[in-house]
């Protein structure tokens, strides 16, 4: 697993507002105990960073959605999870190296399917979504608007969050 975090707030100037930005981004394996770690990774990095609950909430969704697409369906040696909130916006990017392929699952009608609702599930959180696949790979982006700013401190990460994380590189 390699982790890569900026704890502390970077600013963007965006017209003549001063927005402040973090991001933090996680790879491991593509497999599927890689599905409740970076939706634990994207819980608790947003929630440090103080985003509203239901930002949160949407987050971690939206984080199991799309890795569990990238472990069932992308063929990847590994997913990554880049996760930015600004002053306004939350942002979840999934990215693998694989080429899409459909599981079986996928047949049927709509009420008969066992997979085949992660995207739109994405898209009912989500402002904004976008999906890019090329040949090195596919990488989606899901937006979220937040109701509110997160604060302008941002907290050292939790030494739980430490721990279970093992984080390889600080930025």
């Amino acid at each position: 697993m390699i982790i890569e975090q900026s704890p502390r707030s970077l600013f963007v100037r965006h017209g003549d507002a001063v927005l402040g930005k973090r991001s933090a981004v996680c790879s491991m394996v593509a497999e599927t105990r890689a599905v409740p770690a970076l939706r634990a990774f994207a819980r608790d990095m947003a929630t440090q960073w103080g985003a509203p609950e239901e930002t949160v909430d949407a987050l971690r969704v939206i984080a199991t959605e799309l890795v569990t697409n990238t472990v069932l369906h992308s063929g990847s040696p590994e997913v990554t999870l880049l996760l930015t909130v600004d002053d306004h916006t939350a942002t979840v990017e999934v990215k693998d190296t694989g080429r899409w392929r459909m599981e079986s699952g996928a047949a049927g009608t709509p009420e008969e399917r066992v997979c085949g609702r992660g995207l739109h599930m994405v898209h009912a959180y989500s402002t904004a979504c976008r999906v890019e696949r090329t040949a090195r790979g596919t990488a989606v982006r899901a937006e979220l608007r937040m109701s509110r700013p997160p604060p302008d401190s941002v907290p050292a990460p939790s030494p739980a969050a430490t721990a279970r994380l093992q984080p390889a590189m600080a930025v």
